[in-house]
């Protein structure tokens, strides 16, 4: 009986025609690479901040694109994930600046 039961429920299981798709969860929202990012930037300066930001988006856009995203799907979550990134920085800053008056 068991056995019918589930067979029933393995037939009515529906697939969908349609392609499936990845929806990677935001860059925006990944705290800990924004976190990770912000304090990099922190430490280093000049050309060598350019590249290490520039190599750094580079990388993120280029796993949104194995995931199969669209070039303007990617372009918006490498800005949101820079915006978070510089809104952490200045967080940062603002609590260095009130730990020391």
């Amino acid at each position: 009986m068991e056995n019918r039961r589930m067979s029933a429920a393995l037939m009515d299981v529906r697939f969908s025609k349609n392609d499936e798709q990845v929806v990677p969860f935001p860059l925006a929202g990944q705290v800990s690479t924004v976190r990770r990012c912000a304090s990099e930037l922190e430490n280093i300066h000049g050309d060598a901040a350019l590249q290490y930001w520039k190599s750094e988006c580079r990388r993120l856009a280029e796993r949104l694109k194995t995931l199969g995203c669209t070039q303007e799907a990617i372009t918006q979550q490498v800005m949101a994930f820079q915006t978070e990134v510089q809104v952490e920085m200045m967080r940062r800053y603002s609590d260095r600046l009130a730990a020391e008056a």
